[in-house]
């Protein structure tokens, strides 16, 4: 095990094969553009580690990230889209992730909480938590592709051009989290501890098909499929996969 804080708001813990990164900047994890750089970094960093298997984002309880410091805009900036950028950033850094990547999110997820959500593989929520495409209410536009891509383009209207909270409830309805429970890190947890005990190679070769789904054809993601399928299909954790399951016995993945 190992821990390292990055900022008084963001830390990073690494255990099992797990890395949990969290998001601390009281009240609402409204976070300042460096605390955006540094969770960017976190899950580089995560990702870059041949140990990790899968990642959690938590806010704490009651908590997810109401987006950025809106306090911020009210500076003078010499590139006005430079906040939209920054979050932009994180996001893009959860999509090029090696592993997969879930999000607990226990309390508000609006702006560039919303967009930070969206960006994981996984969502789990509580009862409690609420999610707002709020950047109407500032005046801005943000989340537009992410958004359309997760509840469609009908509710992804009505998101964007009202900036409403939507309950958990109606988030699960609407595919836009994974799972409603009222012990959402423990469930993202669970979850994280079930992906790091399969075939890494085969996981992450899952997440580069899954990226590449909506941008490709039929015939090219055909294509693609195969060619992971070859590729794992000669690697000694495969044969360790069936050897194991035949076995009766827990399964020891080498990355080979």
């Amino acid at each position: 095990m190992y821990g390292r804080a990055m900022t008084s708001a963001i830390s990073t813990t690494v255990e099992n094969g797990i890395a949990t990164i969290g998001v601390d900047r009281a009240p609402v994890n409204a976070l300042p553009p460096g605390d955006w750089a540094e969770l960017r970094d976190a899950v580089a960093a995560a990702s870059a580690d041949l140990d990790v298997r899968s990642i959690v984002i938590e806010g704490g309880k009651g908590r997810f990230c109401a987006g950025a410091d809106i306090r911020v805009l009210t500076e003078p900036q010499d590139d006005p889209a430079m906040m939209l950028t920054i979050v932009a950033d994180a996001a893009q850094a959860i999509r090029n992730c090696r592993v997969p990547v879930i999000a607990a999110i226990d309390g508000p997820s609006h702006g560039g909480g919303l967009e930070l959500a969206l960006a994981c593989d996984i969502r789990i929520a509580s009862p409690e938590a609420t999610f707002s495409a709020s950047g109407i209410n500032m005046g801005l536009v943000a989340s537009v592709q992410s958004l359309v891509h997760a509840v469609g383009d009908t509710r992804a209207r009505l998101m964007l051009f009202t900036g409403d909270r939507f309950d958990a409830k109606l988030a699960e309805s609407w595919g836009l989290i994974s799972v409603v429970d009222e012990q959402p890190f423990g469930a993202a947890m669970a979850i994280a501890e079930s992906i790091a005990r399969k075939a890494p190679l085969a996981v992450e070769a899952n997440k580069t098909a899954l990226a590449s789904a909506a941008e490709m054809d039929g015939d090219k993601h055909r294509e693609l499929m195969t060619e992971l399928f070859g590729t794992l299909a000669g690697t000694e954790d495969h044969q360790e996969a069936i050897n194991a399951f035949l076995e009766k016995r827990p399964r020891n993945f080498t990355r080979k």
